[in-house]
């Protein structure tokens, strides 16, 4: 019997077996058709019009199926049972391969005198590609003003479950030095924080009895390492500061690197100087169980601050758009990064059960980032390359793209490869907004 994948993949190689929702059927033709949508500027006494690509529509696809044999009849209900589901599904194109979501539009069964225990499906469909909604549901301000609710859900639950083992840990019958251990590893580590802080710090509560006046300190501590670079002290005397009201620009794609950095060495310095502990000239070593719970604290601690400080960014950006979508996905990828290894951290610090609760709310902080981020992506206009005509700068090509010579600033931010952007010479690319 006549197959175009086995006609078709003798001549031009390897082709694959059609299939739609996973039933597989003979293909005999196949007829793909696009078209571009566009439209059509035209002006009084001036011959032809200009012509604006406004982008592809949605590919089609056409196949003739043939089911043919004794048992026809079953293997053609199976296939009209995939067509009759609601829903794009997958369709496996015998030459081109798989095209995710493909949407049927219609399909017709031919049976023929001429040709028993035999039929013809007619069967069409629209590649469905998932796009912008007119309307979202949360605008984008709103999905960042949840990050703050769900680092603080995070941090609470940490701090709970943290207190827990750390109260279990006293009232078992542990062995003293191992007590005695832990309490200098806590205070050791509010002290190297400090130092990262640049703060001074009075302790006069016992870490070890007192485990929240641990998390408290913690807590503060990153979050001092995390916002110094933004803000400006002024020490009026000494031990004595406070932070001014001074508003800094919007930071960059460079600050939110350096404080990613920051944040993400925190818990390596902390590591490596609890590996130098040392007690009337002798080392102690800390158990590594209550080692990992220490760096689990930290580790949340840290990447919820680089949550919140990407929600900060993220509402900048929602006012005043500066970073361009890769950027923006950077972001989110850097604090889902670190959110994975808090994680992964806190599935070794505790039994599963105490740290579920604290894994699933990092979970949904990292799944609240994810959609902050693709809010403010879905709201700019796409990204496209176009070609300089003829020489110009920025400004004059802003003018002759957007009718507004200001924007000419988001052309060279979203250009930073431009090594003389007032000399553009004709040929060159460009990257800007669609509109």
């Amino acid at each position: 019997m006549f197959n175009l994948s086995l006609f078709a993949g003798s001549a031009a190689g390897a082709l694959v077996d059609a299939s739609f929702r996973g039933v597989r059927f003979e293909c005999l033709r196949s007829v793909d058709s696009a078209q571009r949508d566009h439209a059509m500027h035209e002006y009084p006494y001036l011959d032809g019009a200009d012509v604006e690509d406004l982008g592809r529509k949605a590919r089609k696809v056409s196949l003739s199926v043939f089911f043919w044999g004794r048992d026809y009849q079953q293997r053609l209900r199976d296939f009209v049972a995939a067509l009759d589901q609601s829903g794009p599904g997958e369709l496996i194109h015998p030459v081109f391969g798989s095209m995710p979501k493909a949407q049927l539009l219609d399909y017709q069964i031919s049976h023929e005198a001429d040709a028993p225990d035999s039929c013809t499906v007619e069967a069409s469909w629209v590649e469905a590609t998932p796009g912008n909604p007119f309307f979202a549901s949360q605008q984008p301000l709103q999905q960042v003003e949840a990050i703050d609710a769900l680092a603080a859900k995070a941090r609470s639950l940490g701090g709970e479950a943290f207190a827990k083992a750390q109260g279990l840990l006293q009232n078992a019958n542990t062995a003293l030095i191992r007590l005695g251990t832990l309490r200098v590893k806590l205070n050791d580590t509010v002290r190297q924080l400090a130092s990262m802080a640049q703060r001074g710090i009075a302790q006069v509560v016992d870490l070890l009895a007192y485990p929240q006046a641990f998390i408290s300190e913690v807590t503060s501590l990153v979050d001092d390492i995390a916002s110094w670079r933004f803000g400006v002290k002024l020490e009026v005397w000494p031990g004595l500061s406070w932070e001014t009201e001074v508003k800094w620009p919007q930071a960059t794609l460079a600050d939110w690197n350096a404080m990613r950095d920051r944040l993400n060495g925190v818990s390596k310095k902390i590591g490596r100087a609890s590996d130098s502990l040392n007690q009337a000239g002798q080392a102690l070593e800390v158990w590594t169980a209550d080692e990992i719970r220490i760096d689990a604290l930290l580790k949340l601690t840290a990447s919820t601050s680089l949550a919140k400080a990407a929600a900060g960014l993220f509402h900048g950006e929602a006012t005043q758009p500066t970073l361009t979508p890769v950027a923006l996905e950077q972001v989110a990828g850097d604090v889902r990064a670190a959110l994975q290894q808090t994680i992964e951290q806190w599935r070794k610090a505790l039994p599963g059960e105490d740290a579920r609760q604290v894994i699933e709310s990092l979970r949904d902080l990292g799944l609240q980032v994810q959609r902050s981020a693709a809010s403010l992506i879905a709201a700019k206009p796409p990204i496209v390359t176009r070609k300089v005509e003829s020489a110009a700068n920025l400004r004059q090509l802003a003018h002759l793209w957007y009718g507004d010579s200001s924007r000419a600033t988001e052309l060279l931010r979203l250009n930073p490869q431009l090594a003389h952007p007032n000399h553009l010479q004709a040929g060159e690319l460009i990257h800007g907004y669609a509109r």
